[in-house]
């Protein structure tokens, strides 16, 4: 169920990390609409995060008895298990890590920052998705 409730959530927030809010934002005429999608993506991107790290959790106690408790044990574990590469895995300890900033970021250098890398965490949860589905067919 968790690693469904994943896939769809991972799903959505592709969608919204690749959309092109320049041009919609001609489109709209109107920032604050804007201002709103870059919100509701970055919410959408801190769900995506934690369903992800805890779809990871559900899916190594299923496959491997593994039962950690916090996010970056759960993805190193996750690594240790050559379920993901290295490069994945450390972008994985970044997606989390930005997911924590967000949550108590105050300038907007900072949040501009960091969505500016929720098109290449999408990527990342994409391919997680995809590992997640294989294993566990």
């Amino acid at each position: 169920m968790r690693i469904k409730a994943f896939q769809e959530a991972t799903t959505s927030f592709a969608y919204l990390a690749r959309l092109d809010l320049v041009e919609l934002g001609k489109k709209l005429g109107d920032e604050r609409l804007v201002d709103g999608i870059l919100n509701g993506r970055a919410q959408k991107f801190e769900y995506t995060t934690e369903l992800c790290w805890k779809a990871i959790k559900v899916f190594l106690k299923e496959k491997e008895g593994l039962d950690e408790a916090s996010p970056k044990k759960v993805i190193k574990t996750y690594y240790l298990g050559s379920y993901t590469t290295e490069d994945d895995y450390l972008l994985l300890l970044d997606a989390v890590e930005d997911r924590n900033r967000l949550s108590h970021v105050y300038n907007a250098e900072t949040f501009n920052v960091i969505l500016a890398r929720l098109p290449g965490y999408a990527a990342l949860f994409e391919r997680v998705c995809v590992q997640l589905s294989k294993d566990t067919e």
